[in-house]
């Protein structure tokens, strides 16, 4: 189940400031969030609204008579951390927006390239980056309980050039490549497509692998899940895609504890072979 009033997973940070209105205008400039809604007029001013940053919410809540931001109390009650990829861009731009920096840009023994800054009303705010895969005992933390990655799946693609496939999946779905090695002409990479981790590596028929469009097949089909199919389907097929079908509404008869009954959907073919479906869950 998903709700689109509350777009979230696990914590929303409800946050107070003194004018929602100007909140709203700083945070957009400084730190690059972007509005969502704003809900309440009291007096000519705003009662909350809710932002993002990529996946990352929060809901700004007008301070009332008993409450009172940070720069009010004099002191801070909390620090708020966001993941930022291109965290060294962010730092810059939070400069330039007057935002008041805390701790410059830096490494952490705990293995994140991070800085911190406040807003206009004294919120602490941490914008950070992992640089490398620390362990806690390693720079002198006491483990209770050992942290289990969780299971994940993503695939690795194979594709005949391993250059041209990344200038396409930059083109056609706005991939950000998170790493990219290659020697002798085999290229492996790794991307973000919507914030979802994807890998490719060119094709190596010695070792078992072939693109879809050099087998002549292919035995995966990729689903694709975004907020807006049309526009990301229509940018594909601008980026050398080939279409399978349009993005039509689909009905399910499914059953089971978290059913799909209903979707917008289509299909198209990348220049390697491979299918993909873009879509977007509506019930």
């Amino acid at each position: 189940m998903t709700n689109r009033s509350v777009p979230v997973d696990s914590v929303l940070p409800h946050i107070l400031y003194r004018d929602v209105g100007e909140a709203i205008q700083w945070l957009s400039k400084a730190f690059g969030f972007s509005e969502h809604y704003r809900y309440g007029d009291e007096d000519g001013q705003i009662s909350g609204a809710q932002m993002h940053f990529g996946k990352a919410w929060i809901m700004l809540k007008r301070a009332r008579q008993d409450d009172a931001p940070p720069a009010q109390l004099g002191y801070g009650t909390q620090s708020l951390t966001l993941f930022v990829e291109e965290v060294e861009s962010h730092f810059e731009k939070a400069k330039n927006a007057g935002a008041k920096i805390v701790e410059d840009l830096h490494e952490t023994v705990y293995g994140e390239l991070q800085y911190a800054a406040e807003d206009l009303d004294g919120h602490h705010w941490l914008f950070s980056r992992h640089a490398r895969d620390a362990n806690p005992a390693d720079w002198g933390a006491t483990i209770a309980q050992p942290v289990i990655m969780p299971a994940q799946i993503s695939p690795m693609l194979a594709v005949s050039d391993g250059n041209e496939a990344i200038e396409f999946y930059k083109a056609a779905f706005d991939a950000t490549v998170l790493w990219h090695l290659g020697s002798n002409g085999h290229v492996v990479a790794g991307l973000l497509i919507h914030g979802a981790p994807l890998f490719l590596a060119q094709e190596s028929p010695s070792y078992g692998t072939r693109s879809p469009a050099s087998a002549g097949f292919t035995t995966v089909r990729i689903e694709l899940f975004v907020d807006d199919p049309v526009a990301v389907h229509k940018r594909a097929l601008a980026a050398g895609a080939v279409e399978r079908s349009p993005v039509v509404e689909h009905k399910h008869a499914t059953v089971g504890p978290r059913p799909i009954k209903q979707m917008l959907q289509g299909a198209l073919v990348d220049p390697f072979g491979h299918l993909w479906l873009v879509g977007k869950i509506l019930a």
